[in-house]
């Protein structure tokens, strides 16, 4: 069976004072298990000049984690720019390529956490540039020391995707972050709040799969049924476009 391809930009970090491109494995295990081809794009220089033949066998389009939106892609406040923490301008580049050619040819994106952040942006939307310091909620969207357990509550929209991979009208749900959809882009309807108002997961109702979480389902082991449908989707998607 030829696997179709789902391409998934990297992340840089530092082991051992050099640097290191990763995705985490919870991501490239789930889309192995879906029939699945990851293929992992990495943010080094040289790689805009690749993505040509990336985007050739292009199926689908996996949006993880990953540091700040640059402001200069979106309508920024000030507040984006006084916020702003670390940041990493290559990735942004590739990822904003990567998700105009998806977006395009209508093929199917998951984007998670950073990931929605910068689908929004992408079509139109804004962000917050640091949710918790803006809205001046006591609702904790990051913890740094509890990265893996870390929850909060959400409010589903009823009749929404997410309504239906979950079946409740709330959840608890991980969080790690401080940016956060601000504007949602017109083309998107929300899917899910956290109690001080800010967008939790979205979709476009066109599409065959657009969808943008801030909340990590991978990591929520507890609700290990209701996440495999939210993949299982994708994946359909995904398998949809490579017969075509």
């Amino acid at each position: 069976m030829t696997r179709p391809t789902v391409l998934v930009v990297t992340r840089r970090t530092i082991r051992k004072h050099k640097y290191i491109d990763y995705v985490g494995e919870a991501h490239l295990n789930l889309l192995i298990r879906l029939g699945l081809l990851p293929v992992m794009i990495p943010v080094v220089e040289g790689t805009p000049a690749c993505l040509p033949q990336y985007m050739a066998g292009m199926s689908g389009l996996l949006l993880a984690e990953g540091e700040d939106i640059e402001p200069k892609h979106y309508k920024a406040q000030p507040e984006n720019l006084e916020h702003l923490e670390k940041i990493h301008p290559l990735k942004d580049k590739i990822e904003l390529r990567l998700v105009r050619h998806a977006l395009r040819n209508k093929l199917p994106i998951l984007g998670i956490c950073r990931g929605s952040q910068l689908l929004n942006v992408v079509c139109g939307g804004t962000l917050y540039g640091d949710v918790p310091k803006e809205k001046k909620s006591a609702l904790q969207h990051i913890d740094l020391h509890h990265y893996d357990s870390h929850r909060h509550p959400i409010a589903i929209v009823a009749g929404s995707p997410l309504h239906k991979w979950y079946g409740r009208d709330a959840l608890l749900v991980t969080s790690y972050h401080h940016q956060g959809v601000r504007d949602l882009a017109p083309r998107f309807k929300p899917m899910a709040y956290a109690e001080d108002g800010l967008i939790e997961a979205f979709y476009d109702p066109r599409a065959a799969f657009v969808v943008g979480l801030q909340f990590h389902p991978e990591r929520m082991m507890e609700e290990k049924a209701a996440n495999r449908k939210i993949w299982s989707a994708f994946g359909a998607a995904v398998h949809r476009v490579a017969a075509l």
